[in-house]
């Protein structure tokens, strides 16, 4: 798996939740958000890995993308958790706070494909800058298909929100 992707150079490298189990595990989309936000934390893209979802699961997404971000040997100290937000516009909002405060502007937003466009808007809305994108392929066109109408009616409802 190597997604096309924008190298650079950034502050923090922002990976957006998604879905736990039941258990608390991460789920297979959630592997591979890891897997390129570790790739571009060890290519030196940003010194920063920002988790950021809360869910509705038993444990909050960051939490969980922490666990593999740590298996990974990621160090605990290149990690801020995000915990609380529930939805792509939380995400946005809750990051930029935490960032902001750090001093830190320049993100590399990392989520599926289907996402980038309407998370990247929601994330510069919030102040940030997006130095790069990079974005996990759906799994199947079944998955593209079903992502692509729910980006399609989540863009509009955030928009009327923001």
């Amino acid at each position: 798996m190597r997604p096309v992707r924008k190298k650079a150079t950034a502050d923090a490298i922002v990976v957006l939740g998604c879905r736990v189990d039941d258990a608390g595990l991460p789920s297979e989309r959630m592997r591979r958000r890891m897997a390129l936000a570790v790739a571009l934390y060890r290519d030196g893209a940003a010194p920063l890995i920002v988790l950021s979802g809360g869910g509705l699961g038993p444990v909050a997404e960051a939490a969980a993308m922490r666990d593999l971000a740590l298996a990974a040997g990621i160090p605990a100290a290149a990690l801020l958790l995000e915990p609380d937000s529930r939805d792509t516009l939380a995400n946005a909002v809750n990051t930029a706070r935490l960032l902001q405060a750090a001093g830190k502007r320049r993100i590399v937003l990392v989520t599926d494909r289907m996402h980038l466009q309407r998370a990247a808007l929601l994330f510069r809305r919030a102040g940030l800058d997006i130095a790069g994108v990079a974005g996990v392929p759906a799994h199947s066109i079944r998955t593209a298909l079903t992502a692509a109408f729910y980006e399609i009616a989540s863009l509009i409802r955030a928009v009327g929100r923001h």
